[in-house]
């Protein structure tokens, strides 16, 4: 059998067998699930590379759809992730979007990155969790085709004055103007400050000056989760 080394994230873990795991990794190259054999026990070398959000080089045998983890060199297990409910709540929210959008054997470079660098905000900077989640939706609709438009309506390209509250077409995914909402089957309001969070938010990430409070988290909740064909589990805790 073919043995080849890959990073990954694991995204969930499921019991199997007394002393097994099978992990969820997502890896740059999608999807992977693999066996962790023996893991479970106190001194296994693969225990601390089994559990959930862990980091690391897997060295994987077996093809691709059947594989078995042989070693693991762990780079990072995001611990800080466990000692705080709202940070643990948005991790998990973002690993199961991952495991809901990324297939196997696809390029899944970028959703790799973004949740990497968005676990990493969480366990070692001082940034809110709300906002580290919501630039991480608002960056992974665009990873994914689906870059909300701001400055124009989506139905007839009118410009919008960036001090007015505006509706944003859920399924459309942009602004509408007061002429155009009628048309809109799904769609949110989006205040003046909100709309300029999402626009410093698409150029600067969690730099930008971005107050928390302003981060429109319930809209792309939902815009995200429109494009999927499954549904998200809600947040541990509301944030």
């Amino acid at each position: 059998m073919a043995s080849y080394s890959i990073e990954g994230i694991v995204l969930r873990h499921a019991d199997y067998r007394e002393n097994d795991r099978m992990l969820t990794l997502l890896t740059p190259r999608g999807r992977v699930d693999a066996l962790s054999r023996g893991c479970k026990r106190p001194k296994s070398p693969l225990l601390p590379c089994s559990e959930v959000f862990t980091l690391g080089n897997y060295e994987l045998l077996g093809s691709k759809n059947h594989c078995v983890i042989t070693s693991c060199l762990l780079t990072d297990s995001f611990y800080p992730l466990r000692l705080d409910i709202d940070k643990l709540s948005c991790a998990a929210y973002m690993a199961n979007v991952c495991e809901a959008t990324v297939q196997p054997e696809e390029d899944a470079r970028r959703p790799f990155l973004l949740l990497a660098r968005a676990l990493g905000c969480l366990s070692y900077q001082s940034v809110a969790p709300r906002k580290v989640l919501s630039v991480f939706l608002l960056h992974y609709a665009v990873a994914m085709g689906y870059r909300p438009r701001l400055k124009h309506c989506v139905q007839c390209g009118e410009r919008l004055p960036e001090e007015d509250s505006v509706l944003f077409d859920i399924e459309q995914g942009g602004v509408v103007c007061s002429r155009c909402a009628g048309q809109s089957r799904r769609a949110a309001m989006l205040s003046p400050a909100e709309r300029a969070w999402l626009a410093e938010a698409l150029a600067q990430g969690v730099r930008g000056e971005l107050p928390p409070e302003d981060a429109p988290l319930p809209l792309l909740q939902a815009y995200l989760e429109s494009r999927l064909e499954k549904r998200i589990p809600p947040l541990l805790t509301p944030l």
